[in-house]
């Protein structure tokens, strides 16, 4: 009696499990829009995505940049939104540093 009870009770813990993950899983796939928030890469161009929710006039994001050909970081402001920073082979990373304002 206690194997017949285990294994409905399996069986259905199984069930529900995969009725629940098809639609979670599509739901997370079918929205391409939806781009990370600070650095990232494409197989070759350097990006840095602000993500900020009804930002003041003229204020953006202040950036240190690390460049692959020289020992020394640059800065960068840019505005809310995606923002191409330049080549994959001339940029590793990208760091918020804090606020700046834009003209």
């Amino acid at each position: 009696m206690r194997h017949k009870l285990r294994a409905a009770g399996a069986a259905v813990c199984a069930t529900f499990s995969l009725a629940l993950l098809p639609g979670s899983a599509s739901a997370a796939g079918n929205d391409v829009s939806i781009q990370a928030c600070g650095y990232y890469e494409t197989q070759t161009d350097a990006y840095y995505n602000h993500c900020v929710n009804n930002p003041p006039p003229h204020v953006g994001a202040r950036l240190q940049v690390d460049y692959d050909w020289t020992p020394f970081d640059g800065y960068a402001c840019v505005r809310p939104g995606e923002t191409h920073l330049g080549s994959t082979s001339e940029i590793d990373n990208a760091w918020y540093l804090g606020t700046c304002y834009y003209g």
